[in-house]
């Protein structure tokens, strides 16, 4: 039986892909920040006798050593996120870029050469609002906008000079099933006619999966990891969906940014062909959210909020927003 280590995968999409590896028959290896919230996600990963967790950080080497010992790949998704990496540049750029040349040398020192999967961004495509046509990595130049996106782009380019073996993932923004302020705070930071391409976080874990599984036949590439032309929409009918699941309308146009943000439609035919991981539409999130929903509030909860609490309210409830 294969083991992985999954760096980041205590955060919010790594315990979904760790999840994801234990329903494929791994062993996982976990190497992330020591926290109270870590702990609790990964207190969900079942079977836990076949989950290792090490705690330690990747921009102090010793300490990521141990964790490379006695395994078959790994999967580098630890990163400093948006907001975080906007507000805090010199914090992403050492965890971003050097923690990532720190796992470069230390996999270059082992005697057998261990597959990479980086998680990279569709943030480091930047923005193109004048192009109608798909993004690819082949022939849409990166031009990234953001701290987030230039450090990405910047560990790539690590990744693909130093000789090891590789595959890169450029993840489009996954919406979560557990909704926290700041994702309230972002979900108006793109003007609602950006073009927006979903991907459940689930068919994101299974493109990782498979990307490990499949690593002789995908290694050296780069693809974007997104819905698929089925999963195309406006950024502003996705959020629509979302707040209407509980009757709430969509708020106006002055609530959303005007300045022009990364997201965009992708050509992931070559990728879904090697990696066969779309499998979930954006009605089966809204559903999964809804679920999610009634499980924290009550079975009621949705119902209540449509009928009652909406129609009176609904208007002056997303002026908040």
């Amino acid at each position: 039986m294969k083991k992985v280590l999954i760096t980041g995968g205590a955060g919010r999409l790594g315990v979904i892909v760790c999840q994801a590896f234990l329903d494929n028959g791994y062993w996982v290896r976990v190497l992330d920040l020591d926290t109270s919230q870590n702990r609790r996600n990964l207190k969900k990963l079942k079977p836990r006798e076949r989950v290792e967790v090490f705690w330690g950080d990747i921009t102090q080497p010793p300490l990521m050593a141990p964790a490379l010992s006695g395994v078959d790949a790994v999967v580098h998704m630890a990163a400093i996120l948006p907001p975080a990496a906007d507000k805090h540049p010199e914090l992403a750029h050492k965890v971003n870029v050097d923690g990532t040349r720190n796992l470069i040398d230390l996999i270059k020192t082992l005697p057998q050469r261990l597959p990479l999967v980086f998680t990279s961004s569709v943030a480091v495509f930047g923005c193109y609002p004048e192009l109608r046509e798909p993004l690819c990595p082949e022939k849409t130049p990166p031009r990234p906008v953001d701290v987030y996106g230039k450090t990405k782009l910047e560990a790539e380019n690590l990744i693909r000079e130093s000789g090891i073996d590789f595959v890169i993932l450029r993840l489009t923004a996954t919406m979560y099933l557990d909704f926290t302020l700041t994702d309230i705070k972002r979900m108006f930071s793109a003007p609602p006619e950006t073009p927006v391409e979903f991907c459940h976080p689930k068919d994101a874990a299974t493109a990782i999966v498979n990307a490990v599984r499949d690593f002789d036949k995908v290694k050296g590439n780069t693809f974007v990891i997104s819905g698929g032309p089925g999963q195309r929409m406006s950024y502003g009918e996705m959020v629509g969906a979302i707040l209407g699941l509980m009757g709430l309308p969509l708020p106006p146009r002055e609530k959303f940014s005007r300045e022009p943000f990364y997201l965009h439609w992708y050509d992931t035919a070559k990728a879904q062909a090697l990696l066969l991981f779309q499998q979930h539409s954006f009605s089966d999130y809204l559903r999964d959210l809804s679920r999610a929903i009634s499980r924290k509030y009550g079975p009621g909860f949705l119902g209540f909020m449509r009928l009652f609490v909406s129609p009176v309210l609904g208007k002056v409830i997303v002026q908040f927003f």
